[in-house]
């Protein structure tokens, strides 16, 4: 076992033991049901009777319309017993982009925008991730922005399909800029620096990117490649990974609470926190490839899961995220 992960282990069960109910995931029983944006998604419409393809479809061709590209799409690994389906659409605005990373460099680590087309007992079901909740970690002067950005895409979406039009938060109970509880804290502090280049040129981004794909194409630790977003020339790109046992364990631990005999995989609904993003940036005065901590990422995307299941999975972060940087690695000789 590796020192770091030894280390990781040591300082959880230390916290775990020391902290307060209701450190973990939910905030208290007697918090708020409802808050302003500040859960990690928000579901926008719900009861549709089309299937998850159909109203994918329709749901690409509205954004198309308005102005967003949709960079990628998949279908989630679900639990075996699941009978349902969900599909994420990764989308893209140049526009978007450009505004909150002249805000915040540190933009990059919630980018892209991601929704989930879902089914379950109730029909199909349209989910964001929730730029307002997303961006509060980055810069709290993109509130107005990102609120008005959120309203634009619930009326795309709405107008797209016919269902019942919701604005239902979801998920993970954020604090503003903080995730709260063991393995949280705020988003500077979770950057993950896979690789930093001694100097900066043309030549070198584009032999890490092409190292990039060269590394995550061959690896073996079941990861596959989702999306690119290639914006080398204002010096940024990024790459969407994923793993399928990852997302199946995933939604079979977030579900455990809420199974019921006519849905066997309510955690479907966290889809959109797949996939995981590596960044190549070379905005500064190097080029850097980085992540985001999985142990943040989770707490982000799966807090809502309660204290005990990650008292139960409290290595797997850990494993994740030494595979992640294996696989992204670039394996450059600079000269």
């Amino acid at each position: 076992m590796k020192i770091r992960t030894r280390i990781y282990m040591l300082l959880f069960l230390i916290a775990v033991i020391a902290a307060p109910i209701g450190a973990f995931g939910e905030a208290p029983a007697d918090a708020p049901a409802h808050m302003d944006n500040n859960r990690i998604y928000i579901r926008l419409v719900e009861k549709i009777a089309d299937n998850v393809d159909t109203v994918s479809d329709r749901v690409a061709s509205a954004l198309a319309a308005n102005g967003w590209t949709v960079a990628g799409s998949f279908t989630p690994t679900l639990p075996d017993k699941c009978k349902y389906k969900t599909k994420v659409l990764i989308i893209h605005n140049e526009a978007y982009w450009q505004k909150i990373f002249e805000v915040s460099p540190n933009a990059k680590f919630v980018y892209p925008l991601k929704v989930n087309v879902f089914s379950n007992e109730g029909g199909t079901s349209i989910s964001l991730v929730n730029p307002v909740a997303l961006n509060r970690m980055i810069a709290p002067e993109l509130e107005t922005f990102s609120v008005e950005t959120l309203k634009k895409l619930a009326g795309v979406f709405q107008g797209a399909v016919s269902g019942k039009n919701v604005a239902t938060e979801e998920g993970t109970l954020l604090d503003g800029n903080r995730v709260s509880g063991i393995g949280g804290g705020v988003l500077e502090d979770n950057i993950v620096k896979v690789y930093t280049g001694k100097y900066k040129t043309e030549k070198l981004m584009s032999s890490v990117i092409k190292q990039m794909h060269y590394t995550i194409g061959r690896n073996n630790k079941g990861f596959s490649l989702v999306y690119t977003i290639d914006m080398r020339d204002k010096g940024i790109m990024f790459f969407g990974i994923t793993k399928k046992e990852l997302e199946k364990t995933a939604f079979t631990i977030t579900s455990e609470n809420r199974l019921t005999n006519r849905n066997s995989c309510p955690g479907i609904d966290h889809a959109n926190a797949f996939p995981m993003e590596v960044v190549v940036d070379a905005t500064g005065k190097s080029v850097k490839v980085e992540t985001l901590r999985v142990m943040f990422r989770m707490k982000a995307y799966f807090g809502d899961t309660g204290e005990m299941a990650f008292v139960k999975h409290y290595l797997m972060p850990g494993h994740i995220e030494d595979e992640i940087v294996y696989i992204t690695y670039p394996d450059l000789i600079q000269q």
